[in-house]
């Protein structure tokens, strides 16, 4: 079993546990552990510098990306060994886990918008698909997709984010994506990694699943 983990960069401070983490559970369950990094606090110049239009939204789109590299090596800087992969290839043959560094894989094949509607959820689903998975996991620091009134959506139609124009905490482009691959993805909060788990394992977890609309 291959799972794809996003761990969103709102997590700095509690990211190489929660790798580490994570690693052993995939190494003790026989699974094969992907790890996207997001891009967290190493985006936000490039934001700045985006907004004030000082540079292009296709400079904006590599620096970008360039960014969520700052936060694989970070996130790979613990005490336990990580290998680092920069092609599909090198994913495949990494073992129990590794964690992407997506440059030379978008620049492979350079298919998504270059905008700010694409960031790392879209493009950890991006790599996913790339890989043959039809889900992702994306973690984070909140529960998940939250309703006008501040309640958790629990399960949620793409085709529904889509039409609606609701974004939370994932990013504009994703539902879009999700449903041109026919692919899910579940959000959970990385502050209480036992959450993961409950997914990974299918049980009832706090989390949002997205998913598609089933047709008659």
């Amino acid at each position: 079993m291959t799972l794809i983990v996003k761990v969103g960069g709102s997590l700095l401070a509690r990211g190489r546990d929660l790798v580490r983490f994570l690693s052993d559970y995939a190494e003790k369950k026989g699974l094969v552990l992907i790890i996207v990094p997001g891009g967290g606090p190493f985006v936000e110049l490039i934001k700045e510098l985006s907004e004030r239009k000082s540079i292009s939204d296709e400079t904006a789109h590599w620096m970008a990306v360039l960014a969520m590299h700052q936060y694989g090596f970070f996130l790979a800087d613990g005490e336990i060994s990580i290998p680092l992969a920069e092609s599909i290839e090198e994913i495949r043959n990494a073992g129990h886990i590794c964690i992407v560094l997506p440059y030379r894989i978008l620049k492979a094949d350079d298919s998504l918008p270059h905008t700010w509607d694409v960031t790392s959820d879209t493009i950890a689903a991006f790599i996913a698909h790339k890989v043959g998975e039809k889900r992702f996991i994306k973690v984070t620091d909140v529960d998940g997709i939250l309703a006008v009134g501040g309640s958790l959506i629990e399960r949620v139609h793409a085709e529904e984010l889509i039409e609606s124009g609701v974004k939370g905490c994932i990013d504009a482009e994703l539902p879009r994506f999700l449903v041109r691959t026919h692919m899910s993805c579940v959000i959970v909060n990385g502050n209480f990694p036992e959450r993961i788990i409950e997914v990974i394992e299918g049980r009832e977890a706090i989390c949002t699943t997205i998913v598609l609309q089933t047709k008659d």
